[in-house]
């Protein structure tokens, strides 16, 4: 039986594009299992470190050429068959699986199935590129790790369960958001709503938007803070909305030391998301004291369990009277419900879940070694 010293590569293609959850989410687990891992790829190309500025670009580019060639159906893409690889591969996304010729002793991680559940959510051409990855991960079986139960149902519900492994692998709080460094954003009042994450219409910030406004709460004073990205579907009417809507306030990306900052002097955390993987930004706001308001059902209610304000995140009226009720909560009800909050967002753990993570890669370098073995 083969060693199982290094006995994976990882294809970290998404680290070339991503600073969102599933990057650092990634980073941390790969880190944690450093000593099984041979190679870290970026677009097939082996690095110590990921690369950043130029280099980053190129590859990034060259990357989202190949994942849409492979996504083709011409006759190129049957004389140009993907990569084989020799050792099993930790996919970090579903979509890198496009690369290579997929084997069931390897790896895919799944973050959320909103490609392929909610299409509209996301950019033209999206959709079609993870479903061929989907069925091609339908086709091999290989391990499965996801991010939440409720992926995993999403995915069991289309592609089946019959699978070596299917773990739920949850992202712990990030261990750079617990550093004490803080940098304040200039302009914003000392009352505020506070919203994380790529801006966009999965994230259902226009909404949010127009709940806001028909609270009243700017002309008490109050801010509503949306900061992310602004690459998704439906950032340009959001960016609108913003302008024309008094009170709130869109930084775009902000940095780690100016995230702790707002999440700790923000009076309350919104996040009535249409869809959502696992919803890490929640957690770090529930570790910093916030109560959130979040959507009902999902992955975001199994994040966060009793204690958060939950409503239809397709009706205004109900995120206007949550947004209300965080601004209005007194001291001994907010310090209850972050007691109950505080117990359900412990269990995702640093500890716990790169033993979950390690434990899978374990099982499919025992599988490796058994196949290869079979074949001698």
């Amino acid at each position: 039986m083969r060693s199982v010293n290094r006995p994976f590569d990882c294809e970290f293609t998404l680290a070339l594009n991503n600073r969102t959850g599933k990057y650092f989410f990634c980073k941390e687990m790969i880190e944690s299992s450093e000593d099984l891992i041979a190679a870290i790829r970026y677009w097939r190309v082996p690095m110590k470190r990921p690369p950043s500025g130029l280099l980053a670009r190129l590859l990034g580019r060259m990357a989202r050429w190949e994942i849409d060639f492979r996504s083709g159906t011409g006759p190129l893409n049957r004389l140009l068959p993907p990569s084989p690889h020799r050792r099993p591969m930790i996919f970090t996304d579903p979509r890198e699986v496009l690369f290579y010729r997929l084997k069931s002793c390897d790896i895919v991680v799944c973050h959320d199935m909103g490609p392929v559940t909610h299409p509209h959510l996301y950019h033209v051409g999206v959709s079609h590129i993870y479903g061929k990855a989907f069925n091609q991960i339908r086709d091999a079986r290989p391990f499965m790790i996801f991010v939440s139960a409720a992926s995993r149902r999403a995915f069991v519900a289309r592609y089946g369960d019959n699978y070596p492994l299917m773990q739920v692998v949850s992202p712990p709080l990030r261990i750079d958001m617990v550093r004490r460094e803080e940098s304040p954003l200039a302009g914003i009042p000392e009352n505020f709503l506070l919203t994380v994450g790529a801006v966009g219409e999965r994230k259902n910030q226009l909404r949010a938007i127009r709940a806001f406004d028909a609270t009243g709460l700017a002309k008490a004073g109050y801010a509503y803070v949306i900061c992310g990205g602004l690459h998704e579907a439906g950032a340009d009417q959001v960016v609108e909305a913003a302008k024309r809507t008094q009170g709130v306030v869109l930084p775009g990306y902000v940095n780690d030391a100016q995230l702790r900052w707002l999440y700790k002097n923000a009076t309350g955390f919104v996040l009535p998301s249409l869809l959502e993987g696992f919803g890490l930004p929640a957690a770090e706001a529930v570790h910093h004291g916030l109560v959130p308001l979040l959507s009902r059902d999902g992955a975001l209610q199994e994040v966060a369990g009793d204690g958060a304000i939950y409503v239809d995140p397709l009706e205004e009226t109900e995120i206007a009277a949550g947004m209300k009720l965080l601004a209005d909560l007194t001291r001994e009800e907010r310090s209850k419900r972050l007691d109950q909050l505080l117990v359900n967002v412990s269990r995702f753990s640093l500890e716990t879940e790169t033993g979950k993570w390690r434990e899978t890669l374990m099982l499919a370098a025992a599988a490796w070694s058994a196949d290869a073995a079979g074949r001698s």
